[in-house]
């Protein structure tokens, strides 16, 4: 407590306002520690946005060994039903950028255009006009027919 009488006698305040002082900023901080917690936690998925799992998304056990396959143009890579190992084979995409395509698409909705990938941190026009010709994005709708 010697640091708050030190302060006291700099900012000519008395022991109450140097009290209340300290209370504030406790306060403020615990205030940006909880608004920090809120901000990590992920929101829960809405019930609107559940989609059927696809066929596309379970693995051959033929297929699981080979490896995925490399997008390319001639053959681009569903988005909406990419899994994360698939989404990592893209150039400029790594693991963790995989998964955050995923959990945005879980989270929010699936992608109704390629422009939309944008949305994802970490993927910037540069990252988007590399990938555009080795992606595709079926809408929700013609997914499940």
């Amino acid at each position: 407590m010697v640091w708050l009488y030190r302060l006291q006698q700099q900012l000519s305040i008395t022991r109450q306002e140097g009290l209340a002082i300290l209370t504030l900023a406790v306060l403020f901080l615990l205030g940006l520690a909880v608004r920090h917690l809120q901000q990590q936690q992920i929101p829960p998925v809405a019930a609107d946005s559940l989609v059927a799992p696809s066929p596309t998304d379970s693995i051959p056990p033929s297929l699981a060994s080979s490896g995925p396959r490399s997008p390319s143009a001639e053959q681009p890579l569903n988005v909406n039903t990419a899994l994360p190992k698939a989404l990592d084979a893209l150039p400029g995409i790594g693991p963790a950028l995989s998964e955050r395509i995923v959990t945005y698409r879980s989270t929010q909705r699936p992608f109704q255009r390629v422009d939309e990938l944008e949305r994802v941190s970490g993927i910037g026009p540069k990252t988007l006009s590399t990938l555009r010709p080795m992606v595709r994005v079926t809408a929700p709708d013609s997914a499940s027919k």
